[in-house]
């Protein structure tokens, strides 16, 4: 009898503790480093697209010639230095009409546009030209006064028109401004210009010289 009430009493105490909660695990010290969750490594980045070439050279790069200069015209119609360039080829192939023509469209988009100017001298003066010419530099170095190779070219146009006093100061404020006017590498024309011996003669005048024919003497020595 006390066997049985004991057996009894034990299996109420086990299924008593069978349903007690288990105790939460110990937190970590205090201090101790939180483990960071796990990352996940980023995908790489796609490498950048390799740039395809460009179509055409830069411009800068094209050579200036008649159709290059005409294409870009096409785009500016009223830029005075494109029309400038393109009158200076045409001259060069001795399309004399079709350069005036530019030179002058030039100068009237740019009133003071001392190089167009010059360049429509140079072009009606191979026109025979010879007093439009003439207004062409005059008004270059009135704008530029300072222009060494307008000032050059309006004494030339002056000479031919049989202006030699003019023509003579001409020249000379032009050498004074650039010397390297004389050189025939730097200006061929100067090679058959037969007023440069007159143009140094003055020159030396005006700074004070005198010229004078030479004596001799017959001194012993």
């Amino acid at each position: 009898m006390r066997f049985a009430a004991a057996a009894a009493l034990l299996a109420a105490w086990s299924v008593v503790s069978a349903q007690e909660p288990q105790a939460p695990p110990p937190a970590p010290p205090s201090g101790a480093p939180a483990v960071a969750p796990e990352e996940t490594a980023p995908e790489p980045a796609p490498a950048p697209a390799t740039p395809k070439p460009p179509a055409r050279k830069p411009d800068n790069a094209v050579p200036l010639d008649i159709d290059v200069l005409s294409e870009k015209l096409a785009r500016y119609p009223d830029n005075p230095y494109l029309l400038n360039e393109l009158g200076n080829l045409l001259l060069r192939q001795g399309r004399r009409l079709d350069a005036e023509a530019r030179y002058l469209r030039a100068v009237k988009l740019d009133k003071d546009f001392a190089a167009g100017w010059n360049n429509l001298g140079v072009v009606r003066f191979s026109l025979g030209k010879k007093s439009d010419a003439k207004l062409a530099y005059r008004k270059a170095v009135a704008i530029q006064p300072n222009y060494a190779l307008a000032w050059y070219n309006l004494g030339v146009c002056l000479d031919s028109l049989n202006y030699y006093t003019q023509a003579i100061k001409a020249y000379q404020r032009a050498f004074v401004l650039d010397p390297g006017l004389l050189d025939v590498r730097q200006n061929p024309q100067v090679a058959s210009n037969n007023r440069i011996p007159a143009v140094m003669a003055q020159t030396y005048i005006d700074r004070g010289g005198t010229v004078v024919f030479p004596v001799d003497s017959s001194y012993p020595e």
